[in-house]
């Protein structure tokens, strides 16, 4: 019965570490770095992500749960993975979505919105994947196929990969 006493003091000492922090002062300018890449790739569905660069966070389940609603809330935004490190000034969250749906700016603007404004967005990396025309590869015999192949090897290991570290460090921290 005494641990459900806890329970209550607990959650509020979570909700208010999450909101200790300092509120940027209204109608402050911001430079916000912005970089868009885009990937080749051969077959398969094109998917757009954003990698967004978040000072402020000072907890994954709390913080960061508090911008995944938040981003999880606009149409078009598909899915949301936050990656915290303990210690680090900026975390980020990685974001899919459909750019018809939903805009950098609707996200950056959500995810500032939350607890008065403790979260900074300093940074948007948007990665776009473009699916390759038939035909737009060179078709000189027997090369064509294969430069193919190493385009979309090295397309998808730049892509796949830190979603596979980061599933790796996620278990291995658990």
């Amino acid at each position: 019965m005494r641990s459900f006493k806890f329970l209550p003091i607990c959650t509020v000492a979570g909700l208010m570490a999450c909101q200790q922090g300092t509120s940027p002062s209204a109608g402050a300018e911001q430079n916000i770095t912005r970089n868009v890449h885009e990937v080749t790739i051969a077959s398969g569905t094109p998917v757009v992500t954003a990698d967004l660069s978040i000072e402020g966070m000072t907890c994954e389940i709390m913080c960061g749960g508090a911008i995944k609603d938040a981003l999880g809330k606009l149409a078009g935004v598909e899915d949301t993975k936050i990656d915290f490190k303990e210690g680090e000034d900026v975390d980020h969250a990685i974001v899919t979505f459909d750019p018809e749906k939903v805009s950098e700016d609707q996200m950056i603007q959500a995810v500032q919105a939350l607890h008065e404004g403790q979260y900074k967005v300093l940074a948007v990396d948007v990665t776009r994947q473009v699916l390759q025309h038939p035909g737009s590869a060179s078709d000189e015999g027997a090369e064509g196929p294969a430069s193919t192949e190493e385009q979309v090897s090295v397309a998808l290991q730049g892509f796949v990969l830190p979603s596979l570290l980061e599933l790796l460090s996620q278990i291995v921290r658990s």
